[in-house]
């Protein structure tokens, strides 16, 4: 029996010989990028020399954790990035099913076309360019927002100083830059799926709109979970462009939009913070992102009956 296990593998591996090199590239790039760098987390437990690399570098145990875990700013630091994440992942996932369910109704090619280009260009909008277009529009000075908010009201829009509206503004150009790209790909599962069903629905007289939230909708079920799922891996993660370029790092802000990622560029540039704390910082990130997987994964398997694994 096991002999023939074993020639079945060989023979599918020789059928399959082209299809296995074609892999190799992916398989190598995991290999060194993903899996070859977990050495390097070493550093974080380490007094860091780089002469001496991480084979000669003394270990100092948990003292670079420190940095984080006594800082007066960690829990504000933590509150601000678990918000701007939900509030990303919520909003973005409903807008991308909703845009992905709206691109399968599109029956013309030169419309669904010119659709799929509209919303899939934010996406290769830099921030620093977004940060140019927020600050034209509600910038103090100049902003065209502002100005009109201030010959209507009377009043003064000083969302630069302003702390508390900035959840919602990211959260919106988040939502702005992404979710097209991630309607492409609800709609992708969509085009794959059975039309007959939707035949079946028509012939008893089902509405278009019945028809996406009835049937287009539950096909989304599995990678709307996958999505959230792997959105939870980083949770305490935020694109450091996007916080530190369209909050310009006015210090006015940082009650609601001083996250870790601006925390340790910050000690890197002010304190002298060395490269083994901001190590030991983002090992703490994909430690709880992985923990948060793992429940969310959980959650899901019981209430959906869906996982990621």
């Amino acid at each position: 029996m096991a002999n023939r296990k074993t020639k079945s593998n060989k023979s599918y591996i020789k059928d399959n010989a082209e299809l296995s090199l074609l892999c190799l590239p992916s398989f190598l790039k995991v290999i060194i990028f993903s899996y070859v760098p977990f050495l390097w987390l070493t550093i974080a437990f380490q007094n860091f020399i780089p002469r001496k690399g991480i084979f000669g570098s003394t270990f100092v145990g948990f003292k670079n954790f420190e940095v984080l875990f006594t800082s007066p700013d960690t829990m504000t630091m933590i509150r601000n990035a678990i918000a701007i994440n939900a509030l990303c992942i919520i909003f973005s996932t409903i807008v991308s099913v909703l845009l992905g369910l709206f691109l399968y109704e599109i029956t013309s090619k030169l419309l669904l076309k010119f659709s799929q280009t509209v919303i899939i260009f934010p996406y290769f909008v830099s921030w620093p360019l977004i940060a140019i277009i927020v600050s034209s529009l509600i910038g103090d000075q100049t902003g065209m927002i502002a100005d009109l908010y201030s010959k209507i009201t009377g009043a003064e829009l000083n969302a630069y100083s302003s702390p508390w509206v900035w959840w919602p503004i990211l959260t919106f150009l988040y939502v702005w830059k992404t979710s097209g790209l991630s309607a492409v790909t609800y709609y992708a599962v969509l085009i794959g799926t059975d039309k007959s069903i939707y035949e079946a629905a028509k012939i008893d007289g089902a509405s278009r709109f019945r028809t996406m939230f009835q049937i287009s909708l539950p096909m989304l079920k599995l990678m709307i979970i996958l999505n959230v799922i792997m959105s939870c891996a980083n949770i305490l993660r935020i694109d450091f462009n996007m916080i530190y370029y369209v909050t310009q790092d006015k210090s006015a802000l940082l009650e609601t939009t001083n996250v870790i990622e601006t925390f340790m560029y910050r000690a890197l540039r002010g304190s002298g913070a060395s490269y083994e704390v901001t190590t030991a910082i983002g090992l703490v990130q994909a430690a709880v992102g992985f923990v948060l997987t793992m429940i969310v994964n959980k959650v899901c398997r019981k209430i959906g009956g869906t996982s990621l694994f």
